[in-house]
């Protein structure tokens, strides 16, 4: 059983879909693994419950630890007492970093024993992002990037996630970008006072179980409240996918060479 798409997306590159008995948990429709996630047996967007997993009949449950709580799917210990192995991963707690991401590998290859898969894609990976570091070094400026989530309930705020919730602010200053808070909280709503205070030179926009990412990253830049921050007036705002850049993905690397690329365009990246 898996619990996350982030974790489905690693079971997938390394070749363990078929070992996936239930998937729950699903950040939404954006992944390199779309058709793949979509074959998989699918119980629920949300944290499933534990009598739903208890019915496949698991023999791993691999899943976010925020979810591994009596309040949600149930503690490991409990699970452990059912004959139930429990492996974790960090993402979305606070602190989650790269260092935290290839950890979260390295259990993953340990369990299932591909170790040697797992390892040779943090390698490849740890040498893409210093690539791209070798290469915006040269770059002219360092441009201040937002984060901007989809936007509050009432579509009059949009949401931000400060560092330590995520892989973003990592991939920013990997690809040659300053990533800007806004706020000491590990998330918040953000007024359209705050976004022109800050006034970015770039935003960087995300959501989680939303589609239409393009119809929101649209009604930001026609936002009219906005019009004169810097990123809107010059449409300076990429998409980025959800699970790589908050979870962390296989493809973490590569999406950290387009968001270089996108900053610096003159750096003429390979």
């Amino acid at each position: 059983m898996v619990v996350g798409q982030n974790l489905a997306e690693l079971m997938i590159a390394f070749g363990l879909e078929d070992r996936i008995v239930g998937v729950g948990y699903l950040d939404g429709a954006d992944s390199y693994y779309r058709e793949e996630l979509a074959e998989l047996p699918h119980l629920t967007d949300q944290v499933p419950s534990a009598e739903a997993v208890m019915a496949l009949d698991p023999d791993v449950i691999l899943s976010m630890s925020f979810a591994m709580t009596d309040e949600n799917l149930g503690s490991v210990p409990t699970w452990n007492a059912r004959g139930v192995s429990v492996i974790t991963a960090d993402n979305y707690t606070i602190g989650r970093d790269l260092d935290t991401y290839f950890a979260d590998i390295r259990n993953l290859g340990a369990a299932f024993d591909v170790s040697d898969r797992t390892d040779a894609y943090i390698a490849r990976e740890k040498k893409t992002l210093e690539d791209i570091g070798s290469l915006t070094r040269s770059a002219k400026d360092t441009p201040r990037v937002l984060l901007v989530a989809s936007g509050g309930a009432n579509k009059l705020t949009y949401n931000y996630y400060s560092p330590s919730l995520g892989l973003v602010d990592e991939m920013v200053r990997a690809a040659g970008g300053t990533y800007v808070e806004v706020s000491k909280d590990a998330y918040a709503e953000m007024s359209a006072e705050t976004i022109i205070s800050v006034d970015p030179d770039v935003i960087v926009m995300t959501q989680f179980q939303k589609a239409g990412a393009e119809a929101e990253k649209d009604r930001l830049l026609g936002d009219d409240r906005l019009r004169d921050v810097t990123a809107i007036s010059r449409g300076r705002v990429m998409l980025l996918d959800y699970s790589t850049s908050v979870r962390g993905t296989p493809h973490l690397g590569e999406l950290t060479r387009r968001l270089a690329e996108f900053l610096h365009p003159e750096a003429g990246h390979r």
